[in-house]
């Protein structure tokens, strides 16, 4: 966890415009601050807390029930955990605004009281430095603690964000959970980067038309599970990813619509198919191509749910350390306490 002392000695410098404390803070929740205070957002201010009307919440909540729907799986599996660190678990839409917020009730009651509730918005300019309106921000993974924060008054939290991206490379929400300032909780952003990669996972669930789904990974075992590769091929050329995918060949939403296959795969005339599949760069991958006759396709296993990927997936990271729980720990960006609930004897 950041130390309290750190963060305060940066506040002092930066909010004494004596310099930027470029040493003292990560430089993530530093642009943060400069974007803030860009926007002349007064951090001694008490911010605007929005008072939504239940009507307003329930056209929220309509216009974005395919986004809610999606994720409850994860709210649902991430409950537990927010519990056990009295905290909240938060789905966002891509502004910012809260959908969806469960978890502890005492510190839900008390959250309520800095508008972390359905229908408040937490975007970075209404709100300043924030879990969820810095990842919206920074497009990544973000963890907030205390003093930094951009407002006083929400310095009694510490928040963990991821955005959740969809197969196009837009963010259509963000997935956070919120404990008091006083709670460790430096665990949770990998829970929650595993939440989102499920969530992500399911959007290429129901295919897309006219194109080819490329599933693909260097180890045949993770095919059909949230850490595969997805590459959605229309033409021969790529027009949707996830995330893992994309990182797996090396390249960025940009490309999208203009990047063939060929650029990337030894195929010819942009043909895919099942079976393995060899990248320029001289890899070796085991692929899926989705739509092909199931004796063509190499078996993919089935949807798993969050705590059947969890467990997948620390158990991988455990035998590539040869059993090392703080080094698979920090592999995960999880708590060793995650792994040692998740398997007891590990």
């Amino acid at each position: 966890m950041t130390d309290p002392s750190q963060i305060q000695k940066a506040r002092d410098v930066f909010f004494a415009h004596k310099g930027l404390p470029v040493d003292q803070i990560g430089h993530s929740i530093l642009r943060s601050w400069i974007r803030c205070a860009d926007m002349g957002l007064d951090a001694q201010a008490v911010p605007p807390v929005s008072a939504p009307t239940a009507s307003e919440i329930r056209l929220l909540h309509e216009k974005h029930e395919a986004l809610r729907r999606i994720s409850r799986p994860e709210l649902d599996a991430l409950y537990t955990e927010a519990r056990e660190i009295s905290g909240i678990v938060i789905l966002t839409n891509a502004k910012g605004e809260i959908l969806d917020a469960v978890g502890d009730p005492t510190f839900a009651d008390k959250a309520a009281q800095v508008a972390l509730r359905p229908g408040a918005l937490w975007s970075e300019d209404g709100t300043g430095t924030n879990a969820i309106g810095t990842a919206l921000a920074e497009r990544r993974a973000v963890v907030v603690n205390g003093a930094e924060h951009y407002f006083q008054s929400h310095q009694v939290l510490t928040c963990a964000a991821t955005p959740i991206i969809d197969p196009r490379g837009a963010i259509i929400g963000v997935l956070d959970i919120s404990a008091p300032a006083s709670r460790e909780n430096g665990h949770t952003i990998g829970l929650v980067r595993m939440a989102v990669e499920q969530i992500e996972h399911r959007l290429f669930r129901g295919g897309f038309d006219g194109c080819q789904t490329l599933r693909f990974q260097t180890d045949p075992n993770l095919l059909g599970v949230a850490r595969e590769g997805i590459l959605v091929v229309r033409n021969g050329i790529i027009v949707a990813a996830n995330r893992r995918g994309l990182s797996l060949i090396g390249r960025t939403w940009d490309r999208l619509d203009e990047l063939h296959v060929e650029e990337v795969f030894d195929v010819h005339a942009g043909h895919l198919a099942s079976g393995r599949l060899k990248a320029l760069d001289g890899r070796d991958f085991f692929a899926q191509v989705d739509g092909e006759e199931a004796g063509q396709a190499l078996p993919v296993g089935p949807q798993q749910s969050l705590e059947d990927i969890e467990l997948s997936t620390i158990r991988q990271a455990l035998a590539a350390h040869n059993g090392n729980v703080s080094a698979a720990a920090r592999h995960l960006g999880i708590h060793r306490s995650t792994i040692y609930r998740r398997i007891p004897n590990a």
